[in-house]
């Protein structure tokens, strides 16, 4: 039996056709690495589980019966994962070169004191997507949402927060990552805790990486792969009253009540608790 190196984490929620089309990119690769995939559907109620069962039984499926959210969702996943190294990834995601995943292994299995890693993402016209941050202000979360973005020290707080002086073209030790797509070590994952529960949308990745470094291990940002992510902010869309609208749409309320829960999270101490 083939030990598995890489395991594929596809979380899915109302995203049936974006969904097809990641599994049919990876299957296409043909990867030389021992791989496997799994796929989590949050209760989608779209068809998407049908149409993994019709073209692709061979795959791994879960179907939670109910939305768990995105750490909940993933970290059903993650329990199911026999690969050296997760690739937890969003539905919306492509990888462009067999040879990135390779690539992905080769620079874990030569750096152990590597935890997590973020590849670069980019944009459908090839374009840097931001995907890793310094930490949040208290008031980080409020600047992104609202106008009050478009004042100057909050741009100074918001620039901070992406990297902006940062060129994203060198192998670097971050903070934060996105959690479209994060390289995670298996037996590190298996002694600090995956996802916390306690997000339900945002934030899970960041604690993560926070936890991970708590641990004595590193968080890299590593551009030399590249994937292309097709991403869009729903939080931040149908914004009225000059765009303070925005904290009323849904996924904005998720995203202030996660920043809290982070808030006492970080409180708590990390490490702590898995």
């Amino acid at each position: 039996m083939t030990d598995i190196k890489l395991s594929f984490i596809i979380l899915n929620y109302k995203t049936k056709h974006l969904l097809r089309l990641a599994v049919k990119n990876l299957l296409s690769l043909n990867l030389t690495v021992p791989s496997e995939i799994i796929v989590v559907d949050n209760a989608s109620g779209d068809g998407s589980v049908a149409m993994m069962q019709k073209y692709y039984p061979k795959i791994k499926l879960i179907a939670s019966p109910t939305n768990t959210g995105h750490a909940k969702g993933n970290n059903l996943g993650i329990k199911e994962a026999k690969g050296d190294y997760i690739v937890i990834m969003n539905s919306d995601v492509i990888f462009l070169n067999p040879a990135d995943l390779s690539k992905l292994c080769q620079y874990l299995d030569d750096h152990p004191d590597i935890a997590l890693l973020g590849p670069k993402l980019t944009n459908g016209d090839g374009s840097i997507q931001s995907s890793c941050f310094r930490p949040y202000s208290k008031l980080t979360p409020l600047y992104r949402r609202t106008p009050l973005g478009k004042l100057a020290f909050a741009k100074q707080d918001l620039a901070n927060h992406l990297m902006v002086d940062f060129d994203h073209q060198s192998v670097r030790e971050v903070d934060w990552l996105l959690g479209a797509v994060l390289v995670a070590r298996k037996s590190v994952l298996d002694t600090v805790g995956a996802l916390q529960e306690d997000f339900f949308l945002y934030f899970a990745d960041f604690e993560l990486c926070d936890r991970i470094r708590a641990h004595g291990y590193k968080v890299i940002y590593y551009p030399d792969v590249s994937i292309v992510h097709y991403h869009r902010r729903e939080s931040a869309q149908h914004s009225f009253w000059g765009g303070f609208g925005s904290l009323l749409n849904y996924t904005t309320r998720i995203h202030i009540k996660d920043w809290l829960t982070y808030l006492k999270l970080a409180k708590q101490g990390y490490g702590k608790n898995s």
